[in-house]
């Protein structure tokens, strides 16, 4: 294996990456001006006093752990290669916890972690994309966690008024500090056990499409 792989997937540099990433986020929450903008039936869940699925697109997950609500636990579905095991790092250097499985792989284990985690209270995280896209279409998997569990998924974005786009699949946006930052939280969608899945699907992929729609416009406002 070559040194430079080596190194990468060594748990020193592992951690200090963590740890730089985490100082980053609280770098760029602390010297930022937050906006928030929580639909009013999703104060409850922003609040903590009720547990829910938060879903957000892949390339604005940057920010988010700033933005869990306090008092209960936050799982975070990570997958399970390298990039999973730095971002699960980062997740408990917030005081998350971390579930792996992708759509190729642990994917049953990790949906019944998940409902534990539900049905004990918890919150979850995920990206409704999965690991490699496409880009903002979302895959039938929260669905099918959302169906089981009774569960609600909230809708959530941020944008940033000072931030770089790269040019990857998921368009992944990194906030700079000193700006400021628009949070969105749209109203909680609950998916009955008959529900249609591609109507459900449609639904949650237009909720997450308008709520990055609407944070990218408060942002040039």
């Amino acid at each position: 294996m070559p040194w430079r792989k080596r190194l990468l997937k060594a748990q020193a540099t592992q951690a200090a990456a963590a740890w730089l990433l985490a100082l980053y986020i609280r770098l760029v929450f602390l010297t930022s001006r937050v906006v928030r903008h929580i639909d009013p039936a999703a104060a409850s869940y922003m609040q903590g006093k009720e547990n829910g699925i938060f879903a957000f697109w892949h390339g604005r997950m940057m920010m988010m752990l700033a933005f869990t609500p306090e008092g209960r636990d936050m799982y975070v579905l990570s997958t399970p290669h390298r990039d999973g095991q730095l971002s699960s790092r980062v997740v408990r250097r917030f005081g998350n916890r971390t579930i792996y499985g992708s759509s190729s792989r642990g994917g049953h284990s990790a949906a019944r972690e998940m409902l534990r985690a539900l049905e004990q209270g918890g919150n979850i995280c995920i990206t409704p994309e999965g690991p490699r896209g496409p880009l903002q279409v979302a895959q039938r998997g929260t669905v099918a966690i959302a169906k089981l569990s009774g569960k609600p998924v909230l809708p959530v974005a941020f944008s940033s008024t000072r931030q770089l786009c790269f040019d990857s699949w998921d368009k992944f946006v990194l906030p700079l500090p000193f700006g400021r930052i628009e949070f969105c939280a749209g109203a909680p969608m609950t998916m009955a056990r008959n529900a249609d899945d591609e109507q459900a699907r449609l639904a949650i992929e237009r909720a997450l499409n308008a709520e990055l729609e609407k944070a990218d416009r408060f942002t040039h406002a």
